[in-house]
């Protein structure tokens, strides 16, 4: 602890807490990610008393937590006045509670009912922020994000497991995205010196392209026709190229702006790029949609999908604690933002190449399933590896953020 003491109005605290509770989630999505990698080793050493099935339903729970938390954070904040201190201090402690039992009831078949519970209280804040509705562009965005993932939530308790894998995929590649690009653009104007109408119009653009490509790639998992896919296919690439390079121009232009959060709207960028424009054109194709299906290829988009909106939040986190201690100066180091950049992107790669040689052992060698980790294991190695330096780059940021977590003082304003 530093026994630094900020000065902070109720709303402000509230704020803080939600980024603290950001930060204390962290830990526990590593813990998850690693525990189901360690489930892809032969006779799986480290966790077999674990079943696969409970250490993912964990891993994805924190995620989601991890994103929502980030989300709602960023709509109080983006809300000001909007939102009244009251309701913003309700919110944070009904979200708490929520964070809480959905953590302790994610080991155990809840999914639909904790589900259901995130939507109600995501459809709460959005009824809170409704009167802020027209204060600026990017609250008007990050509600209609909020609103698309609230839907998805619902949906997916209706719908068989083709359609509810279409509507994660729409989750991950659109609903979590453009709340998440609201975000972007909201900080943009923090730590650039780019001008407010071309952020508004740059975020309007944005939006449309990330509905379109992203909406692309999702339909990809229910099966687009071959001549669609083949049009869609330079489409979604040039939709994030466009995206990067609004990127680009903020980052290009940059103010005196200490923290981090450019470097890791930076990050997002590139993952975009990657999981978006490359391994979404190459998913909708309908041939190699059903070969990816059930192998690591697709869990390589996924994952560079969810690290979008997470490395997003992450720049938000640095941002606003930065903004509300008052100093100007980054709240965590440069050393968890290079392990993770790299520890992810090296982790895509390798997990793209397991879901290769798995669509080649599976569908032309026509090996037994049984012998798959066996013979994957040198790539599993090399992949844990990659996602060990992931868990430290959190830890370290984690530990980071809490260590120089201050002491509030609430003043009244």
């Amino acid at each position: 602890m530093t026994g630094s003491v900020i000065q902070l109005s109720p709303r402000g605290k509230t704020i803080y807490q939600l980024l603290s509770l950001i930060v204390a989630l962290l830990p526990l999505y590593a813990a998850g990610f690693l525990a189901t990698a360690l489930h892809q080793l032969p006779n799986q050493p480290l966790v077999g008393p674990f079943e696969p099935s409970l250490i993912e339903r964990i891993a994805g729970r924190a995620f989601q937590l991890l994103i929502l938390s980030g989300f709602v954070s960023a709509g109080i904040m983006m809300a000001g006045e909007g939102i009244s201190v009251r309701s913003a201090i309700w919110l944070r402690r009904l979200w708490t509670a929520l964070v809480i039992a959905s953590v302790v009831a994610s080991p155990f078949e809840y999914g639909a009912a904790l589900d259901l519970a995130a939507a109600i209280a995501l459809l709460s804040l959005l009824a809170a922020s409704y009167r802020a509705g027209g204060s600026s562009v990017y609250l008007r965005l990050w509600q209609v994000g909020l609103l698309l993932i609230v839907v998805s939530l619902v949906a997916a308790q209706m719908l068989d497991i083709r359609a509810v894998a279409a509507t994660r995929a729409f989750r991950l590649q659109v609903a979590f995205p453009i709340t998440g690009l609201s975000v972007m653009f909201w900080l943009m104007r923090r730590y650039s010196r780019v001008e407010a109408d071309w952020a508004a119009d740059g975020l309007r653009i944005g939006a449309l392209l990330v509905l379109l490509a992203g909406g692309l790639i999702s339909l990809g998992r229910l099966g687009l026709p071959a001549p669609v896919s083949l049009g869609a296919t330079p489409l979604i690439p040039l939709c994030f190229i466009i995206l990067a390079g609004h990127s680009y121009r903020a980052l290009s232009s940059r103010n005196e702006n200490a923290s981090l959060a450019p470097h890791w709207i930076a990050t997002a960028t590139l993952f975009w790029l990657v999981g978006g424009g490359f391994l979404g054109a190459l998913s909708i194709q309908p041939a190699i949609n059903e070969a990816m299906r059930g192998t690591d290829l697709s869990r390589a988009q996924d994952w560079l999908a969810g690290w979008v909106s997470l490395a997003i939040v992450l720049a938000y986190a640095n941002e606003s604690a930065s903004s509300l201690r008052g100093d100007n100066r980054r709240v965590t180091g440069y050393v968890p933002l290079w392990l993770i950049t790299f520890g992810v992107a090296l982790a895509s790669i390798v997990l793209a190449c397991r879901g290769a040689v798995q669509i080649y052992l599976r569908d032309v060698a026509d090996v037994d399933a049984s012998a798959l980790p066996e013979l994957l294991l040198p790539l599993t190695v090399v992949w844990i590896i990659c996602l060990l330096a992931v868990a430290a780059g959190i830890v370290i940021y984690a530990l980071g953020f809490l260590l120089r977590l201050p002491r509030i003082v609430v003043i009244d304003t």
